[in-house]
């Protein structure tokens, strides 16, 4: 779902574009270079008001575009309309005195991280799983939607067991293709099968990524797709996993406190930090709707930052500081390479919209 194409994207303006009336002053003698002065200053308090009002104008239009979309895939009457209906009215509440203006700034960003909390408590327990699989296009990257409850544990599972992340790539078609296969021998052959279709799809879905911090490691990453194809499987995964260990140093620890904060963090490096995230969240049902799409990408991060001297599947660690033929196999790469991509994915959203957690699906 690109947010340009966002339903509903003009929906809940009416509220937000009230101007303040200004104040009169009766004296007879006014100063014009005073008078002017004070017109600049009260024009950048007002441009400063517009500017942080935006965020709530924003998670407005996303809730009512949430709350109709739902209601015509699955009508009035279920319980995940009446948790986005509930949330929007907590926004509206909470929104009235701030719009009014009538606080100081102070007030407006404590009202600010109000607005956030709301978002954040929006629970999604597992009764609504089958309704979050109808109305996935909404909180799923886009390659999978229109998969069913069952098969979504099936790719989470997976993801923790394999070590890779099928967030918004491969195509759909690859990833139904992988979810019946019982070992991940059986899925990472397929894959290499299909090794020029996941690294089309791997490049289609980097143009997304354009924010001007990350796109150095998109140059690098884009290299190692180059290098698969042409079978330097070596050179490939060690590109990719370079690229993982840069968006994590510099970005991605922080994005994963910004994205669970209510885990609970006393483990260092990002082996800690992930896993601290994973283990508070490790019945799926127990997320927020705006956290599943982060979850799968953390789903296989864990064993590619593991610790220890022996891997089954793809370990950032082992082929920076032990490498040999082991830790060099011809079937990490691609896994190598797809948990990369979809780090790079998250980041650009959390870069681009540090305020809003709506993003392309």
């Amino acid at each position: 779902m690109n947010d340009e194409d966002t339903p509903g994207a003009e929906d809940g303006e009416e509220d937000f574009d009230q101007e303040a009336e200004p104040h009169q002053d009766g004296g007879a003698d006014i100063d014009p270079s005073g008078f002017m002065e004070s017109v600049r200053q009260t024009s950048a308090w007002l441009n400063s008001i517009d500017k942080m009002l935006e965020p709530a104008r924003r998670h407005i239009r996303m809730m009512e575009s949430t709350r109709r979309t739902i209601e015509s895939v699955m009508g009035p009457g279920n319980a995940v309309y009446q948790v986005a209906l509930d949330a929007q009215r907590q926004y509206r509440a909470i929104a009235a005195p701030a719009l009014a203006l009538q606080s100081d700034l102070r007030d407006i960003y404590d009202w600010h991280s109000r607005i956030n909390d709301v978002v954040r408590s929006v629970s999604l327990p597992r009764t609504l799983l089958d309704q979050l699989a109808a109305t996935a296009a909404l909180f799923l990257p886009a390659n999978l939607n229109g998969l069913n409850t069952e098969d979504l544990y099936t790719i989470l599972e997976m993801g923790e067991d394999d070590g890779l992340s099928l967030a918004w790539a491969p195509r759909t078609e690859t990833v139904k293709a992988l979810l019946p296969l019982g070992t991940r021998k059986e899925r990472y052959v397929l894959l290499a099968d299909r090794r020029d279709d996941v690294l089309d799809d791997v490049d289609a879905s980097l143009q997304i990524v354009t924010h001007p911090e990350l796109t150095d490691m998109v140059t690098i990453l884009s290299a190692a797709t180059r290098t698969a194809r042409t079978g330097f499987s070596e050179g490939a995964q060690a590109l990719a996993g370079n690229v993982l260990e840069t968006a994590m140093k510099r970005h991605g620890n922080a994005w994963i406190r910004r994205s669970f904060p209510q885990a609970t963090y006393t483990k260092g490096g990002h082996h800690g930090t992930i896993g601290s995230a994973l283990d508070d969240g490790d019945d799926w049902g127990d997320l927020t709707l705006l956290q599943v799409k982060h979850y799968l990408v953390l789903a296989g991060m864990r064993n590619a930052f593991g610790p220890g001297d022996t891997q089954d599947t793809f370990n950032r660690h082992l082929g920076a500081h032990e490498a040999s033929p082991d830790t060099y196999r011809p079937e990490f790469v691609l896994p190598a390479i797809l948990l990369a991509h979809a780090l790079l994915r998250a980041l650009n959203q959390d870069l681009e919209h540090p305020d809003d957690e709506e993003e392309d699906a």
